[in-house]
Protein backbone atom coordinates (compact mmCIF):
# COMPACT_ATOMS: atom_id res chain seq x y z
CA UNK A 1 0.00 0.00 0.00
CA UNK A 2 1.40 3.49 -1.04
CA UNK A 3 0.74 5.80 1.83
CA UNK A 4 1.41 9.84 1.29
CA UNK A 5 3.04 11.65 4.44
CA UNK A 6 2.64 15.43 4.98
CA UNK A 7 3.88 17.20 7.58
CA UNK A 8 1.40 19.76 8.83
CA UNK A 9 3.09 23.18 8.42
CA UNK A 10 2.08 26.55 10.29
CA UNK A 11 2.95 30.14 9.24
CA UNK A 12 4.77 31.67 12.16
CA UNK A 13 4.39 35.67 12.02
CA UNK A 14 8.38 36.20 11.10
CA UNK A 15 6.78 34.74 7.82
CA UNK A 16 9.39 31.47 7.44
CA UNK A 17 9.24 27.92 8.38
CA UNK A 18 11.06 27.01 11.82
CA UNK A 19 11.12 22.82 12.76
CA UNK A 20 9.27 23.85 15.84
CA UNK A 21 6.30 25.40 13.94
CA UNK A 22 5.80 22.24 12.63
CA UNK A 23 4.11 20.41 15.58
CA UNK A 24 0.66 20.70 17.12
CA UNK A 25 1.96 19.60 19.97
CA UNK A 26 5.65 19.74 22.17
CA UNK A 27 5.77 17.16 24.95
CA UNK A 28 8.67 17.47 27.71
CA UNK A 29 9.17 14.16 29.58
CA UNK A 30 9.94 15.37 32.96
CA UNK A 31 9.57 13.22 36.40
CA UNK A 32 8.06 14.92 39.26
CA UNK A 33 10.53 14.68 41.55
CA UNK A 34 13.04 16.38 39.16
CA UNK A 35 12.83 20.06 39.90
CA UNK A 36 16.29 20.74 39.05
CA UNK A 37 15.89 19.50 35.39
CA UNK A 38 12.59 21.02 34.89
CA UNK A 39 14.13 24.64 36.11
CA UNK A 40 16.97 24.06 33.96
CA UNK A 41 14.38 22.89 30.77
CA UNK A 42 12.87 25.92 31.24
CA UNK A 43 15.75 28.49 30.92
CA UNK A 44 16.55 26.11 27.53
CA UNK A 45 12.72 26.66 26.19
CA UNK A 46 13.11 30.25 26.76
CA UNK A 47 16.35 30.22 25.14
CA UNK A 48 14.72 29.18 22.05
CA UNK A 49 11.18 31.12 21.94
CA UNK A 50 8.97 28.33 23.59
CA UNK A 51 8.98 29.28 27.41
CA UNK A 52 5.54 30.62 26.59
CA UNK A 53 4.08 28.41 23.32
CA UNK A 54 0.39 26.89 24.66
CA UNK A 55 1.87 23.71 22.55
CA UNK A 56 4.35 23.01 25.41
CA UNK A 57 3.63 21.00 28.26
CA UNK A 58 5.81 19.39 30.35
CA UNK A 59 4.19 15.07 30.68
CA UNK A 60 4.69 13.37 34.19
CA UNK A 61 7.68 10.95 33.50
CA UNK A 62 6.07 7.24 33.73
CA UNK A 63 7.89 5.57 37.16
CA UNK A 64 8.13 1.80 37.33
CA UNK A 65 9.86 -0.08 40.71
CA UNK A 66 11.29 -2.65 38.75
CA UNK A 67 13.12 -3.35 35.20
CA UNK A 68 10.57 -5.89 33.61
CA UNK A 69 11.94 -6.95 30.53
CA UNK A 70 13.93 -3.91 30.45
CA UNK A 71 17.64 -2.96 31.08
CA UNK A 72 16.41 -0.52 33.61
CA UNK A 73 13.50 0.23 35.58
CA UNK A 74 14.38 4.49 33.70
CA UNK A 75 14.64 2.71 30.23
CA UNK A 76 11.01 1.09 31.10
CA UNK A 77 9.84 4.75 31.91
CA UNK A 78 11.06 6.24 29.06
CA UNK A 79 9.77 3.89 26.73
CA UNK A 80 6.18 4.40 27.94
CA UNK A 81 6.43 7.58 28.54
CA UNK A 82 7.03 8.21 24.92
CA UNK A 83 4.63 5.48 23.92
CA UNK A 84 1.92 7.40 26.09
CA UNK A 85 2.48 10.46 24.94
CA UNK A 86 1.83 9.23 21.20
CA UNK A 87 -1.12 7.51 22.44
CA UNK A 88 -2.35 11.34 23.56
CA UNK A 89 -1.25 12.22 20.09
CA UNK A 90 -3.16 9.91 18.39
CA UNK A 91 -6.42 10.49 19.83
CA UNK A 92 -5.94 14.03 18.61
CA UNK A 93 -4.67 13.48 15.10
CA UNK A 94 -1.82 15.63 15.92
CA UNK A 95 1.96 15.92 15.19
CA UNK A 96 3.88 15.52 18.10
CA UNK A 97 7.70 16.81 19.14
CA UNK A 98 8.93 14.49 22.39
CA UNK A 99 11.70 16.65 24.46
CA UNK A 100 13.31 14.45 26.88
CA UNK A 101 14.12 17.12 29.90
CA UNK A 102 18.20 17.02 29.99
CA UNK A 103 18.04 18.54 26.96
CA UNK A 104 20.25 21.70 25.95
CA UNK A 105 19.77 23.20 22.81
CA UNK A 106 22.06 24.45 20.10
CA UNK A 107 22.58 27.79 19.44
CA UNK A 108 20.23 29.04 16.44
CA UNK A 109 18.11 25.71 17.14
CA UNK A 110 15.34 27.83 16.58
CA UNK A 111 16.28 29.09 13.12
CA UNK A 112 16.94 25.04 11.63
CA UNK A 113 14.23 25.48 8.28
CA UNK A 114 13.36 21.33 7.30
CA UNK A 115 14.77 21.32 3.66
CA UNK A 116 12.29 18.16 2.89
CA UNK A 117 9.22 16.70 3.85
CA UNK A 118 9.46 13.93 6.76
CA UNK A 119 7.52 11.61 8.57
CA UNK A 120 10.00 11.19 11.87
CA UNK A 121 12.31 14.00 12.94
CA UNK A 122 15.41 13.30 14.61
CA UNK A 123 16.63 16.49 16.30
CA UNK A 124 18.98 14.99 18.73
CA UNK A 125 21.34 11.77 18.05
CA UNK A 126 24.17 10.03 18.25
CA UNK A 127 25.07 8.20 14.85
CA UNK A 128 27.52 5.33 15.05
CA UNK A 129 28.00 5.78 11.36
CA UNK A 130 27.51 9.61 10.77
CA UNK A 131 27.76 9.88 6.74
CA UNK A 132 25.00 7.03 6.69
CA UNK A 133 22.19 8.23 9.17
CA UNK A 134 19.15 6.56 7.39
CA UNK A 135 21.04 3.25 7.66
CA UNK A 136 23.36 3.91 11.11
CA UNK A 137 22.73 2.39 14.50
CA UNK A 138 21.09 5.63 16.76
CA UNK A 139 21.90 6.53 20.47
CA UNK A 140 19.23 8.95 21.52
CA UNK A 141 15.28 9.87 21.35
CA UNK A 142 15.95 12.96 23.45
CA UNK A 143 14.03 15.34 20.40
CA UNK A 144 11.68 13.40 18.61
CA UNK A 145 9.36 14.41 16.23
CA UNK A 146 6.39 12.84 14.26
CA UNK A 147 3.85 14.02 11.75
CA UNK A 148 0.44 13.34 12.36
CA UNK A 149 -0.23 10.73 9.94
CA UNK A 150 2.77 8.40 11.44
CA UNK A 151 2.06 8.80 14.90
CA UNK A 152 -0.56 5.87 15.56
CA UNK A 153 1.57 3.82 13.26
CA UNK A 154 4.72 4.04 15.35
CA UNK A 155 2.43 3.75 18.92
CA UNK A 156 0.84 0.50 17.39
CA UNK A 157 4.25 -0.62 16.74
CA UNK A 158 5.72 -0.21 19.82
CA UNK A 159 3.10 -1.25 21.53
CA UNK A 160 3.19 -4.68 19.91
CA UNK A 161 7.44 -4.95 19.07
CA UNK A 162 8.35 -8.78 19.02
CA UNK A 163 11.96 -9.35 20.82
CA UNK A 164 13.98 -11.84 22.10
CA UNK A 165 15.72 -11.67 25.25
CA UNK A 166 15.63 -7.64 26.63
CA UNK A 167 13.22 -5.23 25.50
CA UNK A 168 15.06 -2.29 23.23
CA UNK A 169 15.25 1.01 24.53
CA UNK A 170 12.83 3.59 23.04
CA UNK A 171 15.83 4.83 20.65
CA UNK A 172 16.56 1.25 19.57
CA UNK A 173 12.46 0.81 18.84
CA UNK A 174 12.48 3.68 16.80
CA UNK A 175 15.22 2.48 14.58
CA UNK A 176 13.83 -0.76 14.52
CA UNK A 177 10.49 0.40 13.30
CA UNK A 178 12.75 3.04 10.17
CA UNK A 179 14.09 -0.30 9.12
CA UNK A 180 10.68 -2.31 8.90
CA UNK A 181 9.22 1.17 7.59
CA UNK A 182 11.96 1.91 4.75
CA UNK A 183 9.47 3.99 2.80
CA UNK A 184 8.84 6.35 5.41
CA UNK A 185 10.97 9.84 5.13
CA UNK A 186 13.20 10.53 7.78
CA UNK A 187 14.97 13.53 8.62
CA UNK A 188 18.38 14.06 10.61
CA UNK A 189 18.68 17.58 11.79
CA UNK A 190 22.15 18.01 10.72
CA UNK A 191 24.11 18.93 13.52
CA UNK A 192 21.83 17.77 15.86
CA UNK A 193 19.23 20.51 17.65
CA UNK A 194 19.75 19.54 20.92
CA UNK A 195 22.37 17.68 23.68
CA UNK A 196 22.16 15.58 26.53
CA UNK A 197 23.20 17.56 29.65
CA UNK A 198 25.58 16.44 32.48
CA UNK A 199 23.33 14.81 35.04
CA UNK A 200 22.40 12.51 37.14
CA UNK A 201 20.69 9.65 35.28
CA UNK A 202 17.07 8.73 35.88
CA UNK A 203 17.61 5.52 33.20
CA UNK A 204 20.90 3.72 34.02
CA UNK A 205 21.45 2.49 37.53
CA UNK A 206 22.82 5.13 39.52
CA UNK A 207 26.80 5.22 40.67
CA UNK A 208 27.61 5.33 44.11
CA UNK A 209 28.23 9.20 44.56
CA UNK A 210 24.42 9.32 43.14
CA UNK A 211 23.05 7.07 45.88
CA UNK A 212 25.15 8.60 48.88
CA UNK A 213 23.39 11.42 50.54
CA UNK A 214 27.27 12.60 51.45
CA UNK A 215 28.42 12.86 47.64
CA UNK A 216 25.49 13.54 45.78
CA UNK A 217 25.82 17.56 46.51
CA UNK A 218 29.31 17.14 45.25
CA UNK A 219 28.57 15.08 42.04
CA UNK A 220 25.44 17.48 41.15
CA UNK A 221 27.92 20.84 41.62
CA UNK A 222 30.78 19.12 39.39
CA UNK A 223 27.95 18.59 36.92
CA UNK A 224 26.89 22.35 37.07
CA UNK A 225 30.92 23.18 36.50
CA UNK A 226 30.85 20.89 33.55
CA UNK A 227 28.05 22.00 31.92
CA UNK A 228 28.59 25.81 32.29
CA UNK A 229 32.47 24.87 30.83
CA UNK A 230 30.16 23.18 27.77
CA UNK A 231 27.90 26.02 27.22
CA UNK A 232 31.14 28.55 27.10
CA UNK A 233 31.69 26.44 23.90
CA UNK A 234 28.12 25.52 22.59
CA UNK A 235 27.75 23.98 19.42
CA UNK A 236 25.90 26.59 16.82
CA UNK A 237 23.64 25.38 13.89
CA UNK A 238 26.31 26.47 11.77
CA UNK A 239 29.27 24.29 12.59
Amino acid sequence: MSLHWHVRQTELRQGFEVVFSNFDEIRIINLASRKDRRAKMIDELRRVGLADDPRVVFFDALSFSDAGPFSSPGARGVFYSQLAILDQAAKRGHSVLIVEDDVDFVEGAEKFVPDEDWAIFYGGYYAKDPDNLLESDIIGAHLMGFSAPIVPIVADYLRSISFEGIHPPIDGAYVWFRRAHPDVPTLFARPPLGHQRPSRSDIAELRFYDRLPVFRQGASAGRAVKRSIKNLFRPTLAN
